[in-house]
């Protein structure tokens, strides 16, 4: 009889434990599907009340992917040039080789790349020497806005050089031309050139080009396609050339934030101590992405716009785009990206999607 009662009370326990998995999952289902439409929805809205005619979105939760939405001839599954999201990407590519001991945060960026700059005239502010790796991570390099002539005069820069090539060298040569707006380390200044002077040092170090070594070392390992630079904006390459969909983009950024921080290296604890000096839970940048880590985990997110006009080596360029990521702590990530800049804009959708995930969260 005892026999068969210890029978009857597992079987009981294993139905409870089979309904309880199943109640759990029916209820991550529903709160999915909830999460999808009003994901879908500020989303669908914004377009709109901005007048953009064509974008696409995707969303994941736990590692996959549970929504998608396309408007017009935007879709998840068509590569576009995602513009300036190309730097979180640019800076996993330095974070895996800091990592793996092939550089340090504290190198001099003159250092890595002398070979480089022993082709160029000699720097006109003797401060360049000094900028580090970590400089440029964080955006903290003493150039000024003013110097980002991606900014102010892209182009002008544009009419002598065909953008369908990566013109590094030629690039770089612009900006040893420029004086420091202060000393490396000490001020936050968002620019593109520092990103393409890491894709210089990505080459440098691996003796690779920045587009084989970063699919090796970030892509293949989470079986995504090969990168590939846009056939349009080849020249903003590490800064904002990678031409990628919606879906593969949201599979790279959900892994971002893991992947540092499992492999505990000297990359995470530099990130550690960056977020001790702004205090917990507070953002900073760092990585080609702003970052905010919490007792749950980190969340990652950035904006990248793009507008150009006018005439040059390559012929004529009138384009307008934008995109969106964000990877956040409790696990959702959505990538999106849509056919008009929108700078400045990109925020209110950030902050509107936030609302609107966690609501569906609740």
């Amino acid at each position: 009889m005892k026999i068969v009662l210890k029978y009857v009370f597992n079987a009981i326990c294993l139905f409870a434990v089979l309904l309880h998995g199943t109640l759990a999952f029916a209820q991550d289902d529903t709160k999915n599907k909830k999460l999808g439409e009003a994901t879908e929805r500020v989303f669908a809205t914004w377009l709109v009340d901005n007048g953009i005619k064509d974008g696409a979105m995707v969303v994941m939760r736990s590692g996959e992917v549970i929504h998608r939405y396309e408007k017009g001839n935007r879709k998840v599954d068509k590569p576009v040039t995602i513009a300036s999201l190309t730097k979180a990407f640019t800076g996993a590519c330095v974070a895996q080789l800091i990592d793996a001991g092939q550089l340090q945060l504290t190198d001099k960026l003159a250092d890595v790349l002398k070979v480089d700059l022993a082709n160029l005239d000699k720097p006109i502010d003797a401060r360049f020497n000094q900028i580090t790796i970590s400089d440029l991570l964080r955006n903290r390099s003493g150039f000024s806005p003013s110097a980002d002539y991606t900014l102010g005069g892209m182009a002008n820069f544009l009419r002598g050089n065909d953008r369908s090539k990566k013109n590094h060298q030629s690039q770089m040569d612009q900006i040893t031309r420029f004086v420091l707006a202060s000393d490396p380390g000490s001020t936050y200044f968002y620019l593109n050139l520092n990103w393409l002077l890491l894709g210089s040092v990505i080459e440098r170090v691996t003796g690779e080009s920045y587009e084989n070594y970063c699919y090796k070392a970030i892509l293949k390992p989470i079986n995504l396609p090969a990168f590939v630079l846009s056939p349009e904006w080849t020249m903003m390459s590490s800064y904002g050339g990678w031409y990628t969909t919606a879906q593969d983009y949201a599979r790279f950024a959900d892994q971002l934030g893991r992947s540092v921080a499992l492999r505990k290296g000297p990359v995470n604890e530099w990130l550690l101590k960056l977020n001790a000096e702004v205090g917990a839970g507070k953002p900073f940048y760092a990585l080609g992405t702003n970052i905010r880590i919490t007792p749950r985990g980190r969340t990652f997110w950035h904006a990248g716009s793009w507008l150009a006009k006018g005439t040059g080596v390559g012929g004529s360029f009138d384009d307008s785009f934008g995109s969106l990521f964000v990877s956040y702590d409790h696990g959702v990530t959505y990538m999106m990206h849509y056919s008009n800049a929108m700078q400045g804009k990109a925020g209110d959708l950030e902050r509107l999607m936030g609302q609107a995930i966690r609501e569906s969260l609740q």
